[in-house]
């Protein structure tokens, strides 16, 4: 009677954690699946999204390159839409290897699809805003022009998701051989304390400070810069693709939410999903990285005549001549 009785409640309590898994499951499965389609704008059923097999888009030469937006956000003040942060990521999984490549915002260049000119962190405002919703299909087309590249996808993320997801993680570790200091910047409004400093040695960043750090400009430059936002990327990466934090039930939670209302892609969920099984998943891959900048190495100058813009780039072969530039991208895996 006793065994029966404690198989019956064993019996029961298997049952209630067995429910839970499948209730805790089921919900990460349908919120996923509805941020997918949130995010891509997609209307396809969440549910047959994430139980597809998923779609991979096509690769060139082997790779798959997605271009990485960073912005201040719609409707926010200095900016809204100028892209601040611009790099292609580029992914060869057959060789474990993922490259980094930043294009400075001031570089000048042809609006796509029109007669005008302006610097590169225009491109995606001019053709978002004012409800032509084109922003990443035009800017997509652009990188591919200077790069030499197809640019499969890309994902437009603003500053507070940015923020917000670096402290979802529990903040990154961020190494520095030598003592970084922006006292100029920040001091208008006051952002990031006004005077932003960090200390020689690992540094752990919460989401305002790798933000400010990712940021920071006036005291190094926009190369500097972009070689600190490859770095922060990094440290988020490693951390998104911790154990600890896809175990982690809160914090996977709050990513979701925060991806939600802070992203922006043009990856259908399928695409999503075997994005995510064929690349998500290279672990200690070799990462490289690639800065353009106004040196002769970094192919780059400023022109000599002025464009009414104030400082812009080009291309040291000559303004619109992207090949030298599409060379080293296409090259960079063979060091060529």
């Amino acid at each position: 009677m006793l065994r029966k009785i404690f198989r019956k409640r064993w019996f029961k309590f298997s049952a209630v954690v067995v429910i839970l898994i499948v209730a805790i499951g089921g919900y990460f499965s349908w919120k996923t699946g509805a941020i997918m389609n949130k995010i891509s704008g997609s209307n396809k059923s969440a549910l047959s999204s994430l139980l597809s097999g998923g779609a991979n888009p096509e690769e060139q030469d082997g790779r798959i390159n997605v271009l990485l937006l960073g912005m201040r956000g719609a409707n926010m003040p200095g900016g809204a839409l100028l892209a601040d942060s611009i790099i292609v990521a580029s992914f060869d999984t057959k060789n474990n290897r993922v490259a980094l490549i930043s294009v400075p915002r001031d570089l000048y260049v042809q609006i796509p699809g029109t007669g005008e000119r302006g610097k590169l962190n225009s491109v995606y405002s001019h053709w978002e805003s004012g409800g032509k919703d084109q922003g990443i299909e035009k800017m997509k087309e652009m990188m591919a022009t200077i790069t030499g590249l197809k640019i499969n996808k890309a994902v437009v993320i603003n500053f507070s998701g940015f923020k917000q997801l670096i402290d979802a993680v529990g903040g990154v570790d961020v190494r520095m051989p030598k003592g970084f200091s922006e006292t100029q910047q920040f001091v208008e409004g006051n952002e990031c304390g006004g005077a932003f400093t960090l200390p020689v040695g690992t540094n752990h960043l919460n989401g305002e400070k790798a933000l400010c750090y990712a940021r920071a400009r006036v005291q190094t430059n926009d190369f500097d810069r972009a070689k600190r936002q490859q770095v922060v990327l990094k440290a988020l990466k490693d951390k998104m693709i911790s154990i600890g934090t896809l175990a982690d039930f809160g914090k996977l939670n709050n990513i979701l939410n925060i991806v939600g209302d802070n992203v922006k892609t043009d990856l259908a969920p399928e695409e999503m999903k075997g994005f995510y099984d064929q690349y998500g998943q290279m672990k200690e891959a070799d990462i490289l990285q690639l800065v353009f900048e106004n040196s002769e190495k970094g192919l780059l100058k400023v022109p000599e005549a002025s464009t009414g813009l104030g400082y812009v780039l080009i291309p040291i072969a000559g303004q619109d001549n992207y090949s030298a530039m599409q060379d080293a991208c296409r090259n960079i895996f063979s060091g060529s």
